[in-house]
């Protein structure tokens, strides 16, 4: 199935060019945030699986081009990002071209894993303001992955049965010197969308392409096949650094020709079985307190830390 959420926090299943909406059968519905029971539906959707496609049948429809979608998991308990995973990303960031030039740029073997809030996270359409005037802000497309029930400790050969589905995904990076999860835990910094596709669908983890394309320019393409560390790999590992719990999702990583944004671009995401997520960056840059002063000023990329 694919899965939605759309205008007023409602859940809806994606059939054809039309939305038919199953919030009856979501339980503890309310449309205010945290929006937690999105995490319980994808937590009983297989209990509850025959029936939501016998609700599906008759249950009130929308035209997609008449609706709105959100994120289709808004407040997961966290996200989970696999830093350098191709190694063609890898020879572009380092180098004597590369972002860091001059920096040996190791990979997810010696990185290992690092969190971004899921207040980063944000749905088709929603408008994404660039921090920093001064700082470069790059794209970064990748699959999604979220989980569909509690696990840990998970061994590769058992790792399909803890995913739910997966997802478009971005991973917005400011370069420089400070860890991951500032530089890339903004606000808007992980836009998802539009839909999750559930696990049934997907023939195969590791032939899951993509592509980004700003301002109708291609930038990037990439397939699943070509990641260091490969999906039920990366869920195992997660779980062993965490409990993953229903709707945590997985940000895969990311592969080259990752590119800058600059504020009125429009990217769009496009993921095979998941179809096309865009997002549009804000025409301006976000206005720091007066009281930061010139903390970022000194900040170059010369001297930041790889990825």
């Amino acid at each position: 199935m694919k899965i939605c959420v759309f205008d007023d926090w409602h859940v809806g299943v994606i059939q054809g060019n039309q939305v038919a909406d199953i919030t009856a059968l979501v339980d503890s519905w309310e449309p205010v945030w945290p929006y937690a029971w999105m995490l319980t539906f994808i937590e009983g959707f297989e209990r509850k699986r025959s029936a939501i496609e016998q609700h599906v049948k008759t249950a009130p429809r929308r035209p997609i081009s008449e609706v709105q979608f959100h994120a289709p998991v808004p407040m997961p308990s966290k996200v989970i990002a696999a830093p350098v995973n191709y190694r063609l990303h890898q020879a572009e960031m380092g180098g004597t071209q590369g972002v860091y030039a001059g920096f040996s740029i190791k990979t997810i073997e010696h990185y290992g894993l690092f969190l971004k809030p899921s207040s980063a996270i944000v749905g088709p359409d929603a408008v994404i303001t660039l921090p920093f005037q001064n700082r470069r802000t790059d794209h970064e497309a990748e699959v999604g992955v979220v989980i569909g029930r509690q696990v840990k400790n998970v061994v590769e050969a058992d790792a399909d049965a803890a995913i739910f589905g997966i997802t478009g995904l971005l991973d917005l990076s400011v370069r420089g010197p400070e860890d991951r999860p500032f530089r890339k835990g903004f606000d808007g910094f992980c836009p998802i969308g539009p839909v999750v596709v559930t696990r049934d669908e997907i023939p195969d983890w590791d032939d899951i392409g993509f592509a980004l394309a700003v301002n109708g320019l291609v930038r990037q393409q990439g397939n699943t096949r070509d990641m260091i560390y490969g999906i039920r790999r990366l869920v195992s590992l997660a779980s062993y650094q965490t409990t993953l719990h229903p709707g945590d999702i997985i940000a895969s990583g990311t592969p080259d020709g990752v590119g800058s944004l600059k504020p009125g671009d429009v990217m769009q995401l496009t993921v095979d079985h998941v179809g096309t997520l865009t997002v549009p960056i804000a025409s301006a840059y976000a206005e720091p307190p007066a009281d930061m002063g010139d903390w970022f000023e000194g900040f170059k990329i010369a001297r930041g830390a790889p990825a």
